[in-house]
């Protein structure tokens, strides 16, 4: 299942991770953000649902100096400490929200085209950090983007699941675990009952939709065997881009 899910991710296919029974209990439709298109974004949004957010490692976030959101807040606003309070979130007590962005070359940035390309334009960004050390990737980023915008920044959290268990470092695990630009673009599956899929409704939409579903014990469990901590043995590999096959089926 691993490395089916592994192989998928390379190939940039689509794939559902469910995190764990006793935190959200919800499943995430993952893809290596360097695979997003207008077509993934669309598919997202229909046959997801929930909020389409792009990650990044805890380390790219320091080197262009976004901080985790809720410590922004408690730096800025009124009363923040008190309204940056996590202890009566049940499932966790870290959020991994940080800035959220449009490329300077959108128009309003909520369009599939302009997601899309925040997002593709994002991930070549990161990618090319350190190569030019004569320019300052901050600047940089400032010249390429601006905020707020439509695309939600994640930050996985240095140490992966010695930290946090959450979507975030999930996705962005398996993606630099296949060898990817470690940057996952994610959304919540959403059922029409109003409420959050089920898990046996999100192995239904995977096997619907010939897309691999891997639960969150079964990383952690490769992670704990992963002397790397997912840096793949090809990095930033660019396959051919899987392409969704028409008729997708929604469940719920």
């Amino acid at each position: 299942m691993f490395k089916k899910a592994i192989a998928d991710l390379r190939a940039g296919k689509p794939i559902l991770i469910f995190d764990f029974k006793d935190r959200e209990g919800e499943t995430d439709i993952v893809i290596p953000s360097q695979f997003v298109n207008n077509e993934i974004i669309r598919f997202f949004r229909k046959q997801g649902g929930g909020l389409i957010c792009t990650t990044m490692k805890e380390e790219t976030a320091r080197i262009l100096g976004l901080p985790f959101l809720d410590d922004l807040y408690r730096k800025s606003l009124d009363f923040g400490d008190r309204l940056a309070d996590t202890t009566d979130m049940r499932y966790d007590r870290t959020s991994s929200f940080t800035v959220t962005i449009n490329h300077r070359d959108t128009f309003t940035g909520i369009p599939d085209q302009d997601r899309s390309k925040t997002i593709s334009e994002f991930t070549s960004f990161i990618s090319q950090i350190g190569k030019s050390p004569s320019r300052d990737p901050r600047v940089e980023f400032s010249k390429r983007f601006r905020v707020p915008g439509h695309v939600i920044l994640l930050i996985a959290r240095d140490g992966y699941f010695s930290m946090r268990k959450g979507h975030t470092e999930l996705s962005t695990y398996m993606v630099e675990r296949a060898g990817l630009i470690p940057s996952a673009t994610i959304v919540e599956t959403l059922s029409d009952n109003g409420k959050s899929m089920s898990r046996e409704e999100a192995m239904e939409f995977a096997a619907s939709n010939n897309l691999n579903f891997i639960h969150g014990n079964d990383i952690v469990s490769e992670w704990l065997e992963d002397e790397s901590n997912g840096i793949g043995g090809i990095r930033y590999n660019t396959p051919g881009a899987y392409t969704l096959s028409q008729g997708i089926k929604k469940v719920g």
